[in-house]
């Protein structure tokens, strides 16, 4: 009797991972677009009222979630993006529309409803120290209506699907199951796309019935979904296997992607090719949208025609970076091809300026303060080390400016510097205290400076009595300047003359 033989999955391997150029496309999205509302502040006290944190509201921001979300997401990779879903005839509903409109997502298909609500979900989110850090969210308050459609609005939406098919390379649907995605909805989708030869990719609901998706292209469900789905409990790589294979074979699917938390993700596919996706160390702040993204970018590229293991490499890539900010943040191509650069991932803190400014408002918006500091650093020594963490302690992250190898040869004379910019940019961008590292052409930093707008901008104690750059454009506008101390004795011109003199 032949001995039975374990199948096992092939392992993506991150360093073979390219961003491959997407053709142009359209895609449609279908689901319940909600809007989410976010009041950050300070919480510096107890109520005297009940034992509950008082939030002073510094803040509020208002973003696209769920199927809105996944627009957004989808027009910041470069495709073009229309949406079939409802908002109620209230103020969420218009603000829905504008925000979406403004970003180039077509809203064409986005029906008011003055019978139903827009959904909104309300985070408040407090930062518990004065610096602004330690920043978590302290409530969800969310208004919804969750029955289901009425027959003439199913219609109505069944007909928006017909009309937008036509014009769309694919579609991705995104189920919370709020009454919107009926099963005839779905179903008149699913089909229609089937009958265009376009793939549908769906995030499913929690349910235990996945046969509304029925020969869907793909579905990406999280692991307790999954268990629901197929009543195993997901303990480990064979399970994942055996409940990914049996989503595929029971609901005539091309391919099944389980995204697993901290263990990955796990995709099987029609005719038994298997790949396991290893997670990427991050540290997680938020879970918040890690799903959305993980919808849209394996959906995009599974459209674009990429393979499945090669789409969901990328979704994974990107779901990393979702999980490291706080709240629901689009993720670009540019964030994107920079997770994917080959070499030490610390050279992903080396920036642009343009790249840059994205980061801070990211930092910004989640109650984060900037400090910045620069210098030649050429030859790094315990003095160098100092200061920077100085700098470091001082807000949240720290913006290192760094002169190029034009500007340090004007201040230091034709033998310098050492070590060329992007060996010195490497190095810094290794010190854990060291968040971002942006190389400046200018003798002067104040340009960059006003570019980076640091709350605190830290300099040597030798500038004492002078004024540094970039100091009147910092204090104008409500930051500090401070000097660190020095470390006496330690100066990359001494090493290099001590170096000569031996």
């Amino acid at each position: 009797m032949p001995r039975s033989r374990t199948k096992l999955p092939r392992t993506a391997a991150l360093s073979q991972l390219e961003l491959p150029n997407l053709r142009p496309l359209r895609v449609l999205v279908v689901g319940e677009v909600i809007l989410d509302r976010y009041l950050w502040g300070d919480v510096a006290r107890i109520s005297p009222e009940a034992p509950i944190p008082v939030l002073r509201v510094e803040r509020r921001e208002e973003k696209p979630g769920n199927a809105g979300f996944v627009a957004s997401n989808l027009r910041a990779l470069g495709a073009e993006a229309s949406i079939v879903s409802l908002v109620g005839r209230d103020r969420g509903g218009l603000m829905l529309r504008e925000i979406l409109g403004g970003m180039g997502v077509r809203t064409r298909s986005l029906i008011e409803d003055s019978d139903r609500g827009t959904i909104v979900k309300e985070r408040m989110l407090g930062s518990v120290q004065a610096a602004h850090r330690g920043t978590q969210q302290l409530l969800r308050v969310d208004e919804e209506d969750a029955s289901p459609l009425r027959t003439a609005r199913e219609r109505q939406l069944i007909a928006r699907v017909a009309v937008e098919l036509p014009r769309v390379d694919g579609v991705l649907i995104s189920d919370i199951n709020k009454g919107l995605l009926t099963a005839r909805l779905l179903r008149a989708t699913i089909e229609g796309a089937r009958r265009r030869k376009i793939p549908v990719v769906i995030d499913p609901r929690l349910t235990d019935d996945f046969s509304i998706y029925r020969g869907a292209t793909a579905i990406t469900p999280n692991r307790y979904e999954t268990e629901l789905a197929s009543g195993m409990k997901l303990t480990d790589r064979d399970a994942w296997r055996r409940a990914a294979e049996l989503m595929v074979r029971k609901h005539n699917l091309d391919a099944c992607l389980i995204t697993l938390d901290r263990d990955g993700m796990y995709l099987a596919e029609r005719g038994g090719a298997d790949t396991y996706v290893a997670t990427i160390p991050r540290d997680v702040y938020d879970v918040t949208g890690a799903g959305d993204v993980v919808l849209t970018v394996f959906g995009l590229f599974a459209i674009a025609g990429l393979g499945f293991s090669s789409a969901a490499r990328i979704a994974n890539v990107a779901a990393s970076i979702e999980v490291t900010r706080i709240g629901t943040e689009v993720i670009t191509r540019e964030d994107l091809a920079r997770a994917l650069r080959p070499g030490n991932g610390h050279e992903r803190k080396i920036l642009s300026v343009e790249e840059l400014r994205v980061a801070l408002d990211r930092e910004r918006r989640a109650g984060h303060r900037v400090s910045f500091t620069n210098g030649c650093f050429d030859l790094l020594h315990a003095g160098h080390i100092q200061i920077l963490n100085f700098a470091r302690a001082q807000a949240d992250c720290l913006v290192v400016g760094l002169n190029s190898d034009r500007s340090v040869k004007a201040l230091k004379g034709k033998h310098r510097p050492i070590y060329p910019a992007a060996d010195r940019a490497r190095i810094l961008a290794a010190l854990e205290c060291v968040s971002y590292v942006v190389v400046f052409d200018d003798t002067r930093a104040e340009k960059t400076i006003r570019a980076v707008r640091p709350d605190v901008l830290v300099k040597g104690e030798d500038w004492k009595g002078q004024t540094v750059d970039g100091q009147e454009f910092v204090e104008a506008r409500g930051g500090r300047v401070v000097l660190a101390p020095l470390l006496q004795g330690h100066s990359t011109t001494g090493t290099i003359d001590r170096m000569k003199q031996r």
